[in-house]
């Protein structure tokens, strides 16, 4: 649809918001946008601009300035979309060559026969120049990440405090950062506006990372009155953990640290290893939850949710403490139902005494990720709750509707008489008190 042909008399810049306003009602009423363009009166800007948020947004726009709503430019230009029908498998696998002998590449020749394997010398440094493909856009690299994977000396990012958001209430994570890149799918995934290389990245060093030094700054949590680390932020903790063995070093170590919980977190059933060592209750198998829905129609090539479980009830047989994190839940008619499915199938699966904890994260995403979604995932639905910018520039739900739902999910958790910490992921204080439970 050109909208010059039915608005004429708008600029460039505002016909722009307007052709975003339609496409958004069309796809969300099932209506064709030319026909909601030619039921509009050839009106003035602000007139159109208004009826149409009011229509888009029929729960918010009166309750928010119009800085509020993200408009940005509409581009259906290029077919961006991700593919969710190949399983990973890497073309190209580049190593230095003082680690050709170390079993992460053993286990890479192994797993990926077909795949060429390069060496490269060992005081090589610029790998995030090699992985760079500068000839595509970001998400045409994007979408290549998995055909190549490198693994790497890691030299700077050992131990540091979660990034929590802007204003949020911190929950005192600290993280190891065991790669970067991940193989699945989710429409929502925010590494899809963050990773910079079109390749998925391994370190090999992990005896580095493991140094007690590294851990001296970690303060004990009251919410937890643990020391809490974790793995699982630009990467799965486990989805490759068959390739690097990463937990066959981490669960020794922090199993003599009994004043931390180490986490991995995790969409996997890559448990293999986590079940030929001996378990250990500071150590958390934690596993992200979502509705059945969401998991079949957003986490493309993850496994069920009802899997996850079985998972998670195989590691707490082995040993090891659970962790879980319904993050991020997503506002759709039905969605009370939905999770209270998932709730009620997660204390029907998993022994209440084993789970360490359980946070609650809504949908949110940097502004930008918007059209990357609508890219990457056009039959998506995620986007077509109505999401506005907030303090920290991410889009969110409304605050009254935040509160909503932690209320529903923290009253469904509670009911099942749950000894587990329940925490809010990346919101501010604000919402935390506001919770009908008060939560710590």
């Amino acid at each position: 649809m050109n909208i010059a042909d039915f608005f004429p008399k708008l600029s460039l810049n505002k016909g722009r918001e307007i052709e975003r306003l339609i496409f958004e009602i069309s796809k969300i009423e099932n209506i064709a946008p030319q026909d909601i363009a030619l039921a509009l009166k050839d009106e003035n800007y602000k007139t159109l601009k208004t009826m149409l948020l009011a229509r888009r947004y029929p729960n918010t726009f009166n309750n928010h300035p119009l800085s509020a709503f993200y408009l940005p430019k509409l581009d259906n230009s290029q077919n961006l979309q991700a593919d969710i029908s190949k399983d990973f498998y890497p073309q190209e696998i580049y190593f230095p060559q003082e680690v050709k002998d170390l079993e992460i590449v053993d286990n890479a020749k192994s797993l990926f026969p077909k795949a060429s394997f390069t060496e490269l010398p060992n005081d090589f440094k610029h790998y995030h120049e090699l992985a760079a493909d500068k000839e595509v856009s970001p998400i045409e690299a994007f979408n290549k990440r998995t055909s190549r994977l490198f693994i790497v000396k890691e030299r700077f990012d050992f131990v540091k405090a979660c990034p929590c958001s802007q204003n949020a209430f911190c929950c005192g994570y600290s993280l190891i950062n065991l790669g970067m890149g991940c193989p699945y799918e989710c429409s929502y995934c925010f590494l899809q506006g963050y990773q910079n290389i079109s390749a998925l990245v391994l370190p090999y060093n992990i005896d580095d990372y493991l140094k007690a030094e590294r851990f001296l700054g970690i303060k004990k949590n009251p919410l937890f009155d643990l020391k809490r680390i974790g793995s699982g932020e630009w990467t799965d903790s486990l989805v490759f953990d068959h390739i690097s063995g990463f937990s066959e070093k981490i669960i020794p170590f922090f199993r003599q640290e009994k004043d931390f919980a180490f986490e991995f977190k995790t969409k996997s059933l890559n448990i293999g290893n986590l079940l030929k060592i001996q378990g250990s209750k500071n150590i958390v198998a934690a596993w992200s939850l979502n509705s059945f829905k969401i998991q079949k129609s957003e986490e493309h090539k993850t496994p069920p949710v009802l899997d996850r479980l079985h998972a998670a009830k195989q590691c707490c047989a082995a040993g090891f403490s659970a962790g879980f994190h319904f993050d991020p839940i997503v506002f759709y008619e039905g969605w009370q139902k939905d999770y209270k499915e998932a709730v009620d199938a997660l204390f029907d699966i998993v022994p209440n005494e084993d789970i360490k904890w359980i946070s609650l994260g809504l949908l949110r995403m940097p502004a930008s990720l918007k059209t990357t979604i609508e890219k990457r995932f056009p039959a998506s639905k995620i986007l077509d709750a109505e999401l506005i910018l907030d303090e920290d520039y991410k889009l969110r739900y409304s605050r009254h509707l935040r509160s909503q739902m932690f209320d529903f999910m923290i009253d469904i958790i509670k009911a099942k008489k749950s000894r587990a910490v329940i925490y809010l992921c990346m919101e501010q204080a604000a919402l935390w008190k506001n919770c009908k439970h008060k939560l710590p």
